[in-house]
């Protein structure tokens, strides 16, 4: 199977929701979310370098920029929920090669969200792993 942004939603929220069958995650933003915990993925880029350019045109590498965001409001323990997610997610982008290079957090005392971030360049004959 050929890699796309779907595939990798799809193989993210599935690591999510084996452990966290309710947990509200959707691929496009939503300031209020219906329930809580709530997971943001989306593909927030997906570019061509320069560099991996043939002169023909042809793009033989682009690099795919993953964002994740998990809010919880789970009283007292907002933090340890939204860490245990947030470790599911980096487990399932990490079995499909993408790097984490930015996190953030914030806490305003009655939410807690984790910010991740993940790349991976793709080459143009790359395929997804197998389900591990």
């Amino acid at each position: 199977m050929k890699y796309s942004r779907n595939a990798v939603y799809t193989r993210v929220v599935n690591a999510i929701k084996a452990e966290y069958p309710n947990a509200n995650c959707t691929s496009r933003y939503v300031p209020k979310p219906a329930s809580f915990p709530a997971c943001y993925i989306h593909e927030i880029d997906n570019f061509r370098l320069p560099q991996y350019t043939q002169l023909d045109f042809q793009d033989v590498q682009w690099e795919s920029v993953f964002e994740i965001q998990i809010v919880s409001t789970k009283s007292g323990t907002a933090a340890t929920e939204a860490y245990n997610i947030f470790a599911l997610a980096e487990a399932a982008f990490s079995n499909l090669y993408y790097r984490r290079f930015q996190q953030t957090t914030s806490d305003d005392g009655s939410k807690f969200t984790i910010i991740g971030r993940y790349r991976r360049r793709i080459g143009g004959g790359d395929v997804m792993p197998e389900n591990t």
